[in-house]
């Protein structure tokens, strides 16, 4: 397995990833585009938008983990500047999660990391998380929901700790967490440890 910067020809698969690690979240979101009659589909709206529209939701703020079976999963994330570029597409359901990212302006807001239902359990995600650690040049930060103990505890583990928490709106009857949860980890030192860890 290896990890590269992803491509404009990534963009399919990231729009599927980045639906995997929301928990479907990212579907009820495009499917805008389907209303306003742009696109068939809510993934076609989303791999173009990966693939064409610049800001923090472009293919060129991914990394992509592949192997010898091919893309295998994905990272995306971006400096959070407190500008109206780092807002996804408007939608009630992401207003909990603006605010959380509120809190979190001046660090790499590590917006996704995904990895394929058959290639888990190999090490592909928590290697994708230390690749983001390491192109973040100050603090990281990163949102999960409160039902996802195995990445609560992967995030924990880089020294990622809770900040605060917000309702989920519900969008979607198979989504069982009731709050999104913000972690921070403060800029690493040379050896890539946590500055508060010295």
């Amino acid at each position: 397995m290896h990890i590269r910067p992803a491509t404009r020809a990534d963009s399919a698969d990231i729009v599927i990833l980045d639906d995997i690690a929301s928990s479907g979240l990212a579907t009820r979101v495009l499917e805008a585009g389907v209303r306003e009659g742009c696109y068939d589909r809510p993934l076609e709206f989303g791999r173009d938008g990966y693939a064409f529209i610049d800001g923090p939701f472009s293919w060129k703020n991914v990394l992509i983990a592949e192997t010898g079976d091919g893309v295998a999963g994905m990272s995306l994330s971006f400096e959070l500047t407190g500008g109206p570029g780092d807002q996804g597409l408007p939608d009630p359901v992401l207003e909990p999660l603006e605010t959380l990212k509120s809190r979190a302006i001046g660090s790499r807001f590590i917006d996704s990391v995904a990895v394929y239902t058959r290639f888990r359990g190999q090490g592909i995600g928590r290697a994708l998380l230390r690749a983001e650690l390491d192109r973040a040049a100050g603090p990281s930060s990163i949102i999960t929901d409160d039902a996802n103990s195995r990445a609560l505890s992967l995030y924990q583990s880089f020294g990622f700790e809770e900040q605060g928490r917000a309702p989920i709106i519900a969008f979607s009857d198979t989504h069982t967490a009731t709050q999104w949860v913000l972690l921070t980890r403060p800029a690493a030192n040379a050896h890539g440890a946590p500055a508060s860890a010295q």
